[in-house]
């Protein structure tokens, strides 16, 4: 099995460096920019099936890269954004300012990431949603399927710490994928290897 996984594009709430979590922003122009162009990288690339989260802009991505070719969207809301709580649409530096050691833990020391104070969701919750949702793609698709999974910069740290069997402290040090970036895994015999990772070489170097 071939699974594409794609991040959605630039986002408004992007650009004004504020969380967005299970909240939806809509895509810049530029954001349509980058998934028109990744859409055209896929385009004689048959897929089984297509999967997204059902955020606004994982949907709009999908959109945009599928640029009206005959596939149907499945939703997953297994693979939707990490949940910030009350710190959903507030910048980054306030976030910092109220929260500095779960604003650090957030993205340096997940293991030790706790958002209760602000109702959001760690990172073990958001762990065994995304196995939920890695264990449904396996199960509801052949050996020889290709599919695409469209999802978020966090929650893909989450799907590549599964995928890579890295440690909490090393998703730490995991870098998320880049807005529109395409990352491949072959999943054979049970085993996952990652052939490509968070790869922007459709937008010309433009990031």
């Amino acid at each position: 099995m071939k699974i594409y996984f794609i991040r959605h594009g630039e986002t408004v709430w992007n650009t004004l460096k504020l969380f967005q979590g299970a909240s939806n922003s809509p895509l810049t122009e530029k954001g349509k920019s980058q998934a028109r162009k990744l859409g055209q990288k896929l385009s004689n690339t048959h897929f089984d099936k297509f999967y997204s989260s059902p955020m606004g802009r994982t949907i709009e991505t999908s959109n945009l890269v599928l640029n009206g070719r005959d596939i149907e969207i499945h939703y997953l809301d297994e693979f939707k954004e990490i949940s910030m709580g009350e710190m959903e649409g507030v910048k980054r530096e306030i976030f910092e300012e109220k929260f500095p050691k779960q604003f650090n833990n957030l993205f340096f020391n997940p293991e030790e990431y706790s958002p209760a104070a602000y109702g959001g969701e760690d990172y073990y919750q958001l762990l065994e949603r995304v196995q939920r949702g890695i264990n449904k793609i396996i199960n509801e698709n052949s050996p020889n399927a290709t599919i695409a999974v469209v999802s978020h910069g966090v929650t893909l740290k989450a799907i590549f710490k599964i995928i890579k069997n890295l440690s909490l402290k090393e998703v730490g040090e995991f870098p998320v994928p880049k807005n529109t970036s395409l990352s491949i895994v072959d999943y054979t015999n049970g085993k996952f290897t990652v052939e490509l990772f968070s790869d922007t070489s459709h937008l010309g170097g433009s990031e």
